[in-house]
């Protein structure tokens, strides 16, 4: 598991600088990228507003719709490459970027809400139950956390298969060098129902043609 998580983690930096970029070798048989006005129009309908956390921030597709509502942001990712792309993408003031690994980070403080972007597919079933535990203790009481994935219909996208009961994904880089990432397709019927048996208030909905959308209230 160990090593899975470090190639994951490894391929997500090296993969960075062609990170969302169609001009560039996909690195699986479709990218699956999400339209930037849908993105807008999710996170419109979220209204994240005062101290804002977001996990695994990436190269800032999400990031620059957060900071529309946010009055402060804390960008988490464990990528030194991803967090340069998106400090340059989002070039926001009341932006602050750390560079961790969310398996082993703990927070400092906590948030009014927490936003994460195709990161649960890559929490090892596991370590969901942690995942969740981590996400709750990061919200102030009253907080929300949304969230943006792929659900099972994206399956078709990928090369998978199961290793030591871990959905794993292999993904290439442009110079052919491939990397093995975890990978759950979470159906959001499924999802949601995990989560209020979590005691968490949820609702998890597909939107598109391949993701999902879920917010979820943690127990008062």
């Amino acid at each position: 598991m160990s090593q899975l998580i470090v190639s994951q983690r490894r391929y997500y930096d090296l993969r960075a600088p062609d990170y969302g970029d169609a001009t560039r070798p996909a690195d699986r048989k479709d990218p699956g990228l999400i339209d930037a006005a849908v993105i807008r129009e999710l996170i419109d309908e979220f209204r994240p507003q005062g101290d804002v956390l977001e996990l695994a921030c990436g190269s800032g597709a999400f990031t620059r719709e957060l900071v529309r509502h946010a009055r402060s942001l804390t960008a988490v990712d464990g990528s030194p490459r991803m967090l340069e792309r998106n400090r340059e993408a989002v070039s926001a003031p009341h932006v602050e970027y750390v560079c961790a690994d969310l398996f082993a980070w703990r927070p400092t403080r906590q948030y009014d809400a927490v936003f994460f972007g195709f990161w649960l597919s890559h929490v090892p079933p596991t370590l969901v139950e942690a995942f969740w535990a981590l996400v709750r203790s990061c919200l102030r009481p009253g907080g929300r956390a949304a969230f943006v994935d792929e659900d099972p219909r994206a399956r078709v996208f990928e090369a998978s298969h199961t290793e030591s009961s871990v959905p794993v994904a292999r993904r290439t880089l442009s110079d052919g060098t491939t990397f093995d990432i975890v990978k759950v397709f979470w159906e959001p019927g499924r999802l949601q129902e995990s989560l209020r048996d979590r005691g968490w208030h949820a609702h998890v909905r597909p939107v598109g043609d391949a993701f999902f959308y879920g917010v979820a209230e943690p127990p008062a």
